[in-house]
């Protein structure tokens, strides 16, 4: 079984041992891992495999023919498929966007294979797509009626930290970090990196040399989903360098309001882009109401370190270029990535109710003076917290400016727990020695 993927491979043998046939769509991010968990998934069973290309019906038939050795029809692609089939065969059709959107028969024709009866033999039918925002927005319009014969959805999202410190088990944590600020929880982009060479080494050889296999990789997201790149590149620029609000944008791209408000709108709706709000508290007229913030970590790190020195990348090598506008600045770009890997931390002990209070909610708290980077509600108490990564101690003053924060949000903290990137200052340390209260977390506890 895959590693972070348990509960998506059980739903999936769920599905297969019912009864009679189904239809799942599967849909994530490219790169999530789609493919292999469904590699994983049939190993041991019957199964038929096509990835759908951008293509005319006429060339996609044709591919069809070549890839199941029959004539380029529906019919012969449905019988052959029907070939050598046991109780219940798994057909895998990948981009299968790309199919619907060429062929007005498609899903039709591929139906019957659902309302089939061959020998009492029945059929899992998985379509599977990268394009979640088409399968959320507009997949059941272009489907029409077939789209009722869908048994089940399964997103499959990006994987956690501690997932990919399991993938890269001979890493330090604070190279995990490194990888996780850099790749986010996209186990594709992990599989570029060879584990004989360090963090460091990999981000140049793969993202910052041209010669990379991910260099253009984040433009080409933004081009293959976006219309008006050129747009997007500056609002998305701006952002990594630090412009979180609407009237920041504004001010510094010159695109008016009511066009970067319909940009952001199209760049959330890919999820590549997010609003975040605070946490509901009683201080919430002290907060910032709400802001803005690019999820797709290989995007961030592109528009904050690559796309504003495009130039350099034409006359240095990717070591030069890495030692001359990234190496000195990556712990303050980490630190976003550390503030997601803190809240995943809490949440995953509030799951194995390993907190002193029972959790309803993880969050933050963003304030126009003050920041809490963690904020967990529940009924019979609260937790507030700090990530410090781009210091290599955590300080009684950070320690003081938590406690002024919460003053600002009018929350009562009754657990203060403490994430450093390292170390903790004596007053710290002798602190949490003497009041149960407070939790002093480093790296490697994580």
């Amino acid at each position: 079984m895959l590693s972070g993927r348990a509960n998506e491979s059980k739903y999936l043998e769920n599905l297969y041992q019912k009864e009679g046939s189904q239809i799942l769509v599967l849909y994530g991010k490219e790169g999530v891992g789609k493919t292999s968990l469904l590699l994983d998934f049939v190993k041991d069973k019957e199964y038929d495999y096509f990835l759908a290309g951008a293509v005319s019906q006429k060339e996609q038939l044709l591919r069809m023919g070549a890839e199941f050795g029959c004539k380029p029809s529906f019919d012969s692609v449905l019988e052959k498929i029907q070939e050598k089939h046991c109780r219940k065969k798994v057909v895998i059709i990948d981009e299968f966007h790309h199919a619907v959107r060429s062929s007005a028969d498609f899903m039709d024709e591929f139906l019957k294979l659902i309302r089939g009866n061959w020998d009492n033999r029945s059929v899992l039918l998985v379509l599977v797509s990268s394009a979640f925002w088409w399968v959320e927005n507009d997949m059941v319009s272009q489907m029409g009626q077939a789209a009722y014969e869908i048994s089940g959805f399964l997103k499959l999202r990006e994987l956690s930290f501690l997932d990919l410190v399991r993938f890269f088990p001979d890493y330090s944590t604070k190279e995990c970090m490194r990888i996780f600020a850099v790749c986010g929880g996209v186990p594709g982009l992990w599989s570029t990196f060879d584990k004989k060479l360090s963090a460091d080494e990999n981000i140049i050889n793969n993202i910052v040399s041209r010669q990379g296999v991910l260099f253009d990789r984040a433009l080409r997201e933004i081009s293959e989903k976006l219309r008006e790149p050129a747009v997007y590149h500056s609002i998305l620029s701006r952002m990594a360098c630090g412009a979180d609000k609407l009237n920041d944008i504004y001010n510094e791209t010159g695109f008016s309001r009511a066009k970067i408000s319909v940009y952001l709108k199209n760049l959330m709706e890919i999820e590549m882009v997010s609003k975040v709000y605070s946490a509901k508290v009683k201080g919430n007229e002290n907060a910032k109401k709400g802001i803005y913030r690019i999820d797709n970590h290989l995007v961030d790190f592109y528009f904050r370190f690559i796309f504003p020195h495009l130039s350099a990348t034409q006359y240095m090598d990717g070591r030069e270029f890495f030692d001359r506008f990234i190496k000195d600045d990556m712990r303050a770009f980490e630190a976003g990535a550390y503030k997601v890997v803190c809240r995943e931390f809490i949440a995953l002990l509030a799951r194995a109710d390993k907190l002193p209070v029972k959790v309803e909610e993880v969050g933050s708290w963003c304030g126009k003076v003050g920041d809490i980077d963690i904020l967990a509600l529940g009924e019979n108490g609260n937790i507030a917290g700090i990530c410090c990564w781009d210091k290599d101690v955590l300080t009684y003053e950070d320690y003081e400016w938590l406690l002024f924060s919460l003053k600002q949000a009018k929350v009562d903290a009754d657990h203060i727990y403490l994430f450093s990137g390292d170390d903790f200052d004596d007053r710290l340390k002798a602190l949490a020695a003497q009041n149960a209260k407070v939790t002093l977390i480093d790296p490697k506890m994580l």
